[in-house]
C-alpha cells in the first residue's frame, strides 16, 4: 500500500538517519525519562489474555518488546521509517517472541475494523497532516471494549514552562549537536514542534476528539513536570 506524502517526508527525513542506536540517546536527551513514560503508558492498558495489539509509530520497537514481556500477546508493530524498523527487527526480544513488523502510514493504515485488542502509538500526532482523520482510522481498528492509549512529549504549565523552554530551546539543541548533525537536527526541531503542536491542539481539544472518535471515559496524565502526556479511553461498546 503506498505511504501518504507529502507527511510521510518528514518523520523518514528526521528519523532515519538516527535509527542506529537510537534509544540511548533518546533516554539521555529525555534526562532519563523516556522509558519511565513508555512503562506508564503500558500500565493503561486493561488487556484480557490472549490479545492482539498494535503499535503505531513503533519506531525501534521499544514498546513492542515491553509488550512481548507479557505472556500470550500478539504485538504488530508498524513505522513509516524503515531504518526504524529494521532496529526493531534486530533487537533480542524474551522468549523468542517477535513483533510482526508492518511498514505503513497512520493515515493509510492496512489493517481491517476491529482487528485489534489494543492500539498504542507514541510521538505520532505531531506528523500527520490531519489529526481528527488519524485519530478516527486508529479508533476504527480497537474492538468495541478495548483501549487505546497514546504518549507525546507536551508543554508543560506555570513554573516548570521556563526550564523546559531552556531545556528544548538550548541543551536538546546543544547535545544532539555533541552526538551527530542527525541529532542535531532532531533536537533543534522538536521545541517548536511541541509548541506548535500544542497551540493548535490543546490537550482539552485533543481528549474531545478522542471522544469524538468513540472513546469513552478518556483519561489523561501528565508526566515529568508535565513534559510529558499520556491519553487513553476505552472504545465504546
Amino acid at each position: 500500500m503506498p505511504l501518504a506524502a507529502p507527511a510521510a517526508d518528514l518523520p523518514r527525513r528526521l528519523f532515519s538517519p538516527i535509527a542506529v542506536g537510537y534509544d540511548r540517546p533518546a533516554q539521555l536527551l529525555s534526562l532519563f525519562q523516556y522509558r519511565r513514560w513508555h512503562r506508564f503508558l503500558l500500565s493503561r492498558l486493561d488487556l484480557s489474555l490472549p490479545a492482539r495489539v498494535l503499535d503505531m509509530a513503533s519506531g525501534t520497537g521499544a514498546l513492542a518488546f515491553d509488550l512481548l514481556q507479557r505472556p500470550c500477546l500478539e504485538v504488530v508493530a508498524a513505522d513509516i521509517t524503515r531504518p526504524m524498523l529494521l532496529q526493531a527487527q534486530a533487537r533480542p526480544y524474551p522468549n523468542s517472541a517477535r513483533p510482526h513488523l508492518v511498514e505503513c502510514s497512520a493515515e493509510a493504515l492496512p489493517f481491517a475494523e476491529d482487528a485489534f485488542d489494543a492500539v498504542t502509538f507514541a510521538y505520532l500526532l505531531r506528523y500527520v497532516v490531519d489529526v481528527p482523520a488519524t485519530l478516527r482510522g486508529l479508533a476504527r481498528l480497537v474492538k468495541p471494549g478495548g483501549t487505546m492509549a497514546s504518549l507525546d512529549f507536551a508543554v508543560p504549565w506555570g513554573p516548570a514552562y521556563p526550564l523546559w523552554r531552556l531545556h528544548t530551546d538550548l541543551v536538546l539543541p546543544l547535545a544532539g549537536a555533541l552526538l551527530s548533525p542527525s541529532w542535531r537536527r532532531v533536537g533543534s526541531f522538536l521545541g517548536s514542534s511541541i509548541r506548535g503542536f500544542y497551540r493548535r491542539w490543546p490537550e482539552e481539544r485533543l481528549l474531545q476528539t478522542w471522544r469524538d472518535c468513540g472513546f469513552a471515559d478518556v483519561q489523561a496524565r501528565r508526566l515529568s513536570l508535565g513534559g510529558a502526556l499520556v491519553i487513553w479511553g476505552t472504545r465504546a461498546q
